[in-house]
């Protein structure tokens, strides 16, 4: 019975050690493992070949690359994808990024300092390219396609502008497109699109297209659903190769836009005609529409120069009238002397369209001014809703007060305007105000022959001593 006891508590004392050993020797190794292991809620893998604090944000960096191509291939139609597994070396990577497949899932290499590389758009353009065809079901090896780079700039800005901007309101993320879209220059949207620009290439005309390509982006995306999403149909076709680009193009993200254009009109107008427009017209009035909203409205309205511009556009009110047997008359007065015309011919049909017109504008116009000019706006609103109840003495009277108030609050607001930016130059570093020239003389710098830059030198001199 002793030596059963004995043997007993030899056993347990073997076991304590084993356990002991196991704490010290093997958990140890699993817990760095654990620790240099970092899984992401759509199933990517992210590893590190020696993680530690300085490395946080390159793991940040690459969660939300990994949200963001996620949402947009959020689709029913996808049945199989592979797991993406992103390694981080301390080692250099050849090329920049190395791809290697297995039968379930896609392994992408990259160096640890891949976001600070000179050639960071290269590398993690490649890397989303790579990653949108393994989550739609492709292996990129396979496959060779480079989707179109609006996608992939798209995303690629939409992470970049995540780590490197202070701004708080999305309306602020668009400045380029939003002075294009007060200034009514608006690209073409299908040409714009299919011109791929890069920022090594072509310097701060990029920056354009990719705020462009983010724009474009998000908009399609909000037409999407799980199932109809053009933008995986676009990704699953252009992996297929059986047809060209422009088809691919015109099936999936045209007709979204197309399919969204005609639901807006038609059920605005129940005489809709699906017909009267071509696509590509379509197609670019859904975008002058969709830009508008999103980027001039209350939160972000028009700059003073480009309202004044719209309100001097909308004083001019033009009345026709056609009498039976008489050719039709045309009337054109200023909003100051609108009551001439009302004199004249009273509150009949065209004078009630007119209005109308008149009033959808002036709409328009409340949604994009000023907070200074506001009230005047509305006020001159409510005024010109007065010509059935009121005499038209006392609505010019009324109305040129209120046009005097506005231009008062136009003038107040111009002084601000060039008072922030007076502000904004003293006291902004000069790299940051002066981004984009440093930007294209760098881009320059890497193009150009040496000598044409020791031309530019002398005459830079020449212009300087004069």
């Amino acid at each position: 019975m002793r030596l059963l006891f004995e043997k007993y508590i030899c056993s347990l004392e073997i076991r304590l050690i084993v356990v002991v050993l196991f704490m010290f020797c093997v958990m140890p190794a699993t817990a760095q493992m654990a620790k240099d292991t970092f899984n992401t809620k759509s199933g990517t893998v992210i590893m590190f070949e020696r993680f530690d604090k300085k490395y946080h944000i390159t793991l940040e960096y690459l969660k939300y690359a990994d949200r963001q191509i996620s949402s947009c291939l959020n689709s029913s139609a996808i049945k199989k994808k592979y797991t993406c597994q992103i390694f981080i070396l301390d080692a250099k990577v050849k090329d920049g990024l190395n791809i290697i497949e297995s039968s379930n899932a896609v392994n992408l290499y990259v160096n640890k300092d891949f976001r600070t590389a000179k050639d960071k758009f290269t590398v993690i353009t490649k890397l989303i390219n790579a990653m949108l065809l393994a989550k739609t079901g492709f292996k990129p090896t396979e496959v060779e396609v480079d989707l179109p780079a609006w996608i992939v700039v798209g995303i690629y800005g939409r992470i970049e502008l995540r780590f490197s901007s202070h701004s708080i309101l999305p309306v602020s993320y668009f400045p380029g497109l939003k002075a294009l879209c007060q200034a009514e220059k608006l690209p073409d949207f299908r040409i714009a699109l299919a011109t791929p620009l890069s920022p090594e290439r072509d310097g701060t005309a990029y920056q354009l297209y990719e705020e462009f390509s983010r724009f474009i982006l998000l908009e399609i995306k909000a037409l999407a659903s799980r199932s109809d999403n053009p933008i995986a149909d676009l990704i699953f076709l252009s992996s297929r190769k059986r047809y060209s680009s422009s088809e691919i193009f015109d099936s999936t993200i045209v007709r979204s836009i197309v399919k969204s254009y005609d639901k807006m009109h038609r059920r605005k107008n129940k005489r809709y005609d699906p017909d009267a427009l071509s696509n590509t017209e379509k197609v670019q009035a859904w975008f002058k529409k969709v830009a508008e909203k999103r980027l001039i409205n209350v939160n972000s309205p028009l700059q003073t120069e480009y309202f004044v511009q719209k309100f001097k556009r909308f004083r001019i009110f033009t009345y026709y009238y056609k009498a039976k047997d008489k050719p039709p008359e045309r009337m054109t007065r200023d909003i100051s002397k609108l009551n001439e015309i009302f004199d004249k011919y009273g509150m009949d049909k065209g004078f009630k369209r007119m209005m109308s017109k008149k009033f959808n504008e002036l709409d328009a116009l409340i949604m994009v001014c000023q907070p200074l000019s506001f009230p005047h706006i509305r006020k001159i609103r409510e005024v010109l809703s007065q010509f059935d109840d009121m005499s038209s003495v006392i609505i010019r009277v009324r109305l040129g007060k209120a046009l005097a108030k506005l231009e008062q609050s136009l003038t107040k607001q111009q002084e601000i305007e060039d008072y922030l930016r007076k502000i904004e130059y003293t006291t902004v570093a000069p790299g940051e105000l002066y981004r984009n020239e440093l930007i294209e003389n760098k881009r320059l710098n890497n193009n150009f022959c040496p000598s044409i830059n020791n031309y530019l030198d002398k005459v830079e001199k020449t212009f300087l001593r004069d």
